[in-house]
């Protein structure tokens, strides 16, 4: 198999939503520069404004170049946390040209409306700014998958056991649920619906869940799988689990559902292609080469 990203790729580094710590980015930057990437920080980068690596304008049009510009292969977000809904709208979406994005959290948003046109290779991973804090295994996968070699399969814990071969999309559950009621919400049909989450409170996990039932995005879904939820727990005098309340909003839509996947925002974050195919069998997801 080909690789997604080669080396010797000119990758736009582009930050369209928060702010960021330059440390971390250098550091980030070093370890794919060590792999023979040529990375390309763009304009206002990091020119502070609220919460953001930038105002919107400025944010708009470095994400524009870095998706439409021939001279670059591939785009590599800085990091998540929040602002790229607020671009969505002002993408000319018809005019930009596919190429390998890598990114996850905030970026989920991003690979919802790039997902309405055919050709691009996304790639949920990890952001700049969290390679140094993500574990060695990640990382080697993450390398192995831009090289094109077959991605190891995915251990989980199954709540519906199934055996399912369909398109594996998703990520972070808060912006996905975000995206309910815009042009640019998922559409999980015939799909594997990923989802993950970091620092909400279980009730805040169950209302984004419920938001995506409603919404119709798991209609005609294939399956659910299901990341990390990191830093989600239930009060410490609670009887019950963040599993028992997903469990009770989950396993009524009749579909497989595979847990406790290597996927999400603690140090363990393996990577995969949005829409490429995935083998959900019992307790293993695969993933085609």
């Amino acid at each position: 198999m080909s690789a997604l990203i080669a080396p010797g790729a000119r990758i736009a580094v582009v930050a369209p939503s928060h702010g960021f710590d330059e440390g971390k980015l250098a550091r980030g930057m070093a370890w794919a520069e060590a792999r023979g990437f040529d990375l390309v920080p763009l304009p206002h980068l990091h020119e502070p404004h609220r919460r953001f690596a930038s105002a919107p304008g400025p944010r708009l049009a470095s994400l524009v170049r870095a998706l439409q510009d021939p001279a670059f292969d591939a785009v590599w977000v800085v990091r998540g946390g929040s602002g790229l809904l607020q671009l969505l709208d002002g993408l000319p979406l018809d005019e930009l040209r596919p190429r390998p994005v890598i990114g996850f959290s905030d970026v989920t948003a991003l690979f919802c409306a790039l997902d309405r046109t055919p050709g691009w290779s996304l790639v949920h991973g990890p952001v700049l700014h969290a390679i140094q804090a993500t574990d060695e295994a990640s990382l080697d996968q993450l390398e192995g998958l831009l090289a094109g070699q077959p991605t190891p399969a995915w251990q989980g814990v199954s709540w519906r056991a199934g055996r399912v071969q369909a398109p594996l999309v998703g990520g972070n559950l808060t912006v996905l649920a975000a995206t309910c009621g815009t042009r640019h919400q998922l559409r999980g049909e015939g799909r594997i619906v990923l989802l993950e989450e970091i620092g909400e409170l279980p009730y805040r996990v169950e209302r984004c869940v419920q938001q995506l039932i409603s919404a119709g995005v798991f209609d005609g879904a294939a399956a659910i799988a299901l990341g990390e939820f990191v830093g989600c727990r239930p009060p410490a005098d609670a009887t019950w689990t963040l599993d028992d309340g997903l469990r009770e909003l989950l396993l009524p839509l009749g579909v497989p559902i595979l847990t406790g996947l290597p996927v999400g925002h603690g140090p363990t974050n393996h990577s995969f292609v949005w829409g490429r195919d995935a083998l959900l069998d019992g307790d293993t997801l695969r993933f085609s080469t």
